[in-house]
């Protein structure tokens, strides 16, 4: 703006001093040519009293001195030329304007001469004519050195009124810079307020009201920033993805949870039909169908392993009053594993149940109708009945308590707990099973206490020794070992047992999973004994390490974080 008015206020300056030249060119013209005219005159007057005493080539000689600038010519009535002072031999001049305008003055080129004259005639009483000229090169030099000191005045005058002006300029712009500047600081909703000590009354009343108006807008700036920045923040932090679609079908607000589960690049892709960002066939149709019939649908769409409850609504008016589609994607994946657990968890306890209620049926119906006759048989279906009892009442307590560390019911109170006593306590309750399999137990406990739910304990160490007793050899051995290992309580289980093939250990946590399910029904087994461990082990933020060597043994490590 600053060099703008500069450039205009020197084109305005050119152009008043190419005016003023032009025009006093012109007047100093008039006036020279009137004054040229009067001299002409006055010679015209000072040659015809000469011509009354003379001859007319003695009055041409008596000029001869001043011949360059006064040129006199005799023409006769005929237009002869009979004397000229500065040519010889001259065609007639009847046709000259200035004789046939007697006492007219004509400024025009001379053939004989080649320059510019001006000329003037007078007829004298003997019928001859007096002509003088006067070259117009005086003129034009005058001319050509007014000119040239009206040009060095000017380009003076141009330079200094260049130098004022910008100073004067950057002095009346420098409200407006300071305007600017604060206007940018208001932009980013910082008020700052201009101090108003311009010389001009118009200049302070215009800061005074951008003041007024920079105030208001500064604080509706801050409150829109803020406004934008906690509906970012929600929208950014909430478990479900959020698109909005315009009434053009194009994505106008996407939160973060759903440009990560896309990748999309919101810079590049907003305000792009929403197939850019979803690729599903049957997402897009619901989409469509939604503007259709403005209505709303329900879908569940898989993304890799993950679950989603994607929700399409129909708006008929958004915030610019337009009508518009919203589709929230909600994560069910945990509620879609939640129900095949369950579905797993009731077919396999099913299927685990019905294996003793069967055994249980038939031995009882065939002692109540009578069948068995001797009392060995009877005695015999009597102790499978209780057998067959005590196993689904040892695979229901094993559910409970699997139900439980999963949903963590119990009141997690920790406590210290003397290692010895619970290991001690353990092969106690598994007497009778170490005596069947004549097992040899051995104990390395270098902590003598840890700090844990007593409960939990005793179930994880009880059940790593059961299995190891179990699925370990006849007159087999049983290593129990905790150690303190980085923070960590390390409780290891080893036997010598028939191991576990490569394949199965992944598996082994499962619920009802059983490497070799008729000698676990054998030993009364009902394959949720590592599930629960493994829960337990969950529920402390510990960790399980599996080795195994099929026909060498297995041993289970269980590391719990100390805090």
């Amino acid at each position: 703006m600053r060099r703008r008015i500069g450039l205009e206020f020197v084109f305005i300056i050119l152009i008043s001093m190419t005016a003023f030249i032009i025009g006093a060119t012109l007047i100093a013209k008039n006036a020279i040519n009137n004054v040229t005219e009067l001299n002409l005159e006055h010679f015209l007057d000072i040659v015809e009293i000469d011509t009354a005493s003379k001859d007319y080539q003695s009055i041409i000689n008596q000029y001869e001195d001043i011949d360059d600038y006064l040129r006199i010519t005799f023409v006769d009535d005929k237009g002869v030329v009979i004397a000229d002072s500065l040519a010889d031999e001259l065609d007639n001049h009847l046709d000259r304007p200035e004789i046939q305008n007697i006492g007219q003055s004509y400024i025009r080129y001379s053939d004989t001469l080649k320059i510019d004259m001006m000329y003037s005639a007078i007829q004298m009483d003997n019928g001859d004519y007096l002509r003088v000229a006067v070259p117009t090169a005086s003129v034009l030099k005058f001319l050509n050195d007014f000119i040239g000191l009206s040009v060095v005045i000017g380009t003076i005058i141009i330079i200094l009124s260049i130098f004022s002006s910008s100073v004067l300029i950057k002095h009346t712009l420098k409200p407006l810079k300071d305007i600017r500047s604060i206007l940018e600081e208001v932009n980013e909703g910082n008020y700052k307020e201009i101090i108003d000590n311009d010389r001009f009354d118009e200049v302070k009343a215009l800061i005074k009201e951008i003041n007024k108006i920079n105030h208001s807008i500064s604080i509706n700036i801050s409150s829109l920033k803020s406004e934008k920045r906690k509906t970012d923040f929600l929208l950014d932090h909430m478990n479900q993805g959020i698109c909005v679609l315009n009434s053009k079908k194009e994505i106008i607000l996407l939160n973060k949870n759903l440009r990560d589960l896309y990748r999309f690049n919101i810079d590049l892709n907003l305000h792009k039909n929403f197939r850019f960002l979803f690729r599903q066939e049957d997402i897009q149709n619901s989409i469509e169908n939604a503007y259709e019939s403005k209505s709303s649908t329900h879908l569940i769409t898989q993304e890799k392993e993950a679950f989603f409850n994607v929700s399409i609504n129909y708006l008929e008016e958004n915030w610019n009053n337009e009508s518009s589609v919203i589709i929230i994607y909600t994560d069910v994946t945990s509620i879609k594993k939640i129900e095949t657990l369950k579905r797993d968890f009731f077919v396999n306890a099913s299927h685990e149940l019905k294996s003793p209620l069967t055994s249980i049926i038939g031995s009882s119906e065939i002692i109540t109708q009578g069948m068995a006759k001797d009392n060995e048989t009877i005695l015999d279906l009597v102790t499978r009945i209780h057998h067959e009892a005590h196993r689904m009442s040892h695979l229901v307590m094993d559910m409970l308590l699997l139900s439980e560390v999963e949903n963590k019911t119990s009141l997690y109170q920790k406590h210290d707990i003397s290692t010895t006593k619970v290991v001690d306590d353990v092969i106690k309750n598994l007497s009778t099973l170490i005596k069947d399999q004549e097992t040899m137990i051995h104990k390395s406990i270098d902590i003598d206490t840890i700090k844990f739910n007593d409960k939990d304990l005793f179930q994880l160490i009880k059940n790593l020794v059961e299995n190891a007793i179990k699925y370990g050899k006849k007159q087999g051995n049983v290593w129990v070992n905790i150690i303190e290992k980085d923070q960590h309580y390390a409780i290891i289980i080893r036997d010598d047992g028939i191991g576990i093939p490569n394949e199965e250990q992944s598996r082994v946590f499962e619920r009802f999973y059983r490497i070799d399910k008729a000698r676990s029904r054998s030993t009364g087994g009902t394959g949720l004994g590592l599930s629960i461990i493994k829960h337990i082990v969950m529920n402390a933020n510990g960790q399980i390490k599996l080795e195994s060597e099929e026909g060498q043994g297995t041993s289970i490590s269980v590391y719990l974080p100390k805090e």
